[in-house]
């Protein structure tokens, strides 16, 4: 047989084949954070997800080389998502900007639909917010100025992440405004005390 001109395979849809691939990496990683929620990511392995999945180990391993690559990948989506709001919130010359970002973060870590509000809910918790709060220490350090190794700029980091954490579990909580103009506050007066220093 003759490989078809539209460059498929044994005459296979590549659109066909790519929804059927993206079909079955939606249904890994759903499976994995199903498991994930039940049981703290604690001893997951590739023929739990795949059964979970209702497919073969075979064909999990297709897609994937273990069960943390998919933990990777999933956390690398949510951080990139977040880095995106990171990013406006630094741009932001106002509270009202610095706001609007806050409360998409919200929106996004309360959303138990999304690949970040799930991930949460899981025992990879921790890790996402390490690396979340990583992003805020960039933004921090190239706003204030910060070394590398800055002292100041890692508390303000775990603070600001902190308090985040803080406002999003809160029933009766200030607004994002309110957040905005609180935190604002804060990295204004380490790039003061910064600028007093040199």
């Amino acid at each position: 047989m003759s490989r078809p001109q539209d460059g498929s395979a044994k005459g296979v849809d590549t659109k066909a084949q790519d929804k059927r691939v993206a079909r079955t990496r939606r249904a890994i990683r759903e499976a994995l954070l199903g498991l994930m929620a039940q049981r703290g990511g604690a001893d997951i392995t590739p023929k739990d997800v795949a059964d979970a999945a209702l497919i073969n180990k075979k064909t999990f391993m297709a897609h994937y080389a273990s069960v943390g690559a998919v933990i990777q990948e999933m956390e690398d989506e949510a951080v990139s998502s977040v880095s995106e709001v990171l990013d406006e919130a630094a741009a932001a010359t106002d509270e009202e900007g610095l706001a609007r970002a806050i409360e998409r973060l919200g929106a996004m870590v309360t959303d138990g639909a999304s690949s970040l509000g799930r991930l949460l809910r899981t025992g990879a918790r921790e890790d996402v917010v390490a690396r979340i709060q990583l992003g805020v220490r960039d933004r921090l350090g190239r706003i204030v100025g910060a070394a590398e190794d800055d002292l100041a700029c890692d508390f303000l980091a775990g603070g600001i992440t902190s308090a985040f954490r803080r406002w999003v579990g809160e029933k009766n909580r200030p607004s994002a405004r309110e957040l905005s103009r609180r935190v604002r506050q804060l990295v204004r007066s380490v790039a003061a005390e910064r600028g007093a220093s040199r």
